[in-house]
């Protein structure tokens, strides 16, 4: 074979290798928002300045064991703050390069948006010039959906109600060191939910609650039927699939019904071959992607309306 071939040849496969390895090392990317609300800075105005040093600063600060981030710059009408979320059962280290990499990805998504929020599989990352701490907010929101429809539709429903309200109020009841939940319950004796549950812990106990609800009334509607679904929303997120996602080393775990059991979730065959049957989904407006395979998965964008009170009659 020739010399040269043969460098190519190996090039290529360097560059793959390589290409492979950076892809295992990044979060997986789930969904971003660049809000028109707030407006846009100018460059070098003096918000872009405080949100500069505000996002540069985080790259020295130390891990947070508890996985939440809490930062701002600057005064008055001009002062930026942001916040960050691990999920509960990920490592600081993990969190902390999570954020790390949202904190510039969003500002290559967003590159003059006021406001702006990132979501990635480990965690979740806005910037703002207003209030964050305290409200429960639930707009902008996302969910995505994987794997076949459930063929025992009342048994599921019922699992999983149960299930979600359960951790829902776990998950609230936290203190302000995390707000965090998962658990499990069987459906019959060959399937069982794992769920997940979690808000921004600086929420009080109703806030907390009143978010989580939210995100449990939507799932119905955009995602009746399937066997995995994730919403997420600004102070609050549910995930559940019939494969365990979740970390039980580090997870605060429950289980509900009868049985229980576990499941690997973590590159399994079953993952991969689930994803490669769900090869063609139409996408919305964003893509999801199962760890390095990028096998594409049902993503949407809604806008959460607030109830409308009823006129009450004489």
């Amino acid at each position: 074979m020739d010399l040269s071939w043969q460098f190519f040849s190996s090039s290529l496969v360097t560059a793959f290798l390589l290409t492979l390895t950076l892809a295992q090392q990044q979060p997986p990317y789930l969904y971003h928002y660049c809000s028109e609300t707030d407006g846009n800075f100018t460059r070098n105005s003096t918000y872009e300045t405080n949100l500069n040093r505000l996002l540069s600063s985080f790259s020295r600060r130390t891990a947070h064991e508890n996985g939440f981030y809490n930062f701002s710059s600057g005064q008055g009408s001009n002062i930026a703050k942001a916040i960050a979320l691990c999920r509960g059962d990920v490592s600081s280290s993990d969190c902390f390069d999570c954020v790390n990499n949202a904190n510039t990805e969003l500002r290559d998504r967003c590159p003059n948006q006021i406001e702006a929020s990132i979501w990635y599989d480990y965690c979740m990352f806005r910037y703002t010039n207003h209030s964050i701490l305290g409200r429960a907010e639930t707009d902008p929101a996302f969910f995505s959906w994987y794997g076949d429809n459930v063929t025992d539709v009342d048994a599921f429903n019922q699992a999983l109600s149960s299930l979600l309200e359960s951790l829902r109020n776990k998950a609230s009841s936290g203190t302000s060191l995390g707000k965090f939940a998962t658990g499990s319950t069987r459906v019959s004796p060959f399937r069982t939910i794992y769920a997940l549950a979690q808000c921004t812990p600086d929420l009080t106990q109703n806030g907390c609650s009143f978010c989580l609800s939210r995100v449990i009334v939507y799932i119905p509607q955009c995602c009746g039927r399937k066997q995995g679904v994730r919403v997420g929303m600004l102070s609050c997120n549910i995930r559940f699939d019939i494969e365990r996602f979740y970390n039980l080393t580090a997870a605060d775990t429950t289980t509900t019904g009868t049985f229980s059991s576990l499941l690997c979730f973590i590159k399994s065959p079953s993952c991969i071959k689930r994803f490669l049957s769900n090869n063609y989904y139409h996408i919305h407006l964003g893509y999801c992607f199962c760890s390095i395979s990028h096998f594409r998965l049902h993503l949407h964008y809604f806008k959460v309306e607030e109830p409308k009170a009823e006129s009450s009659r004489a």
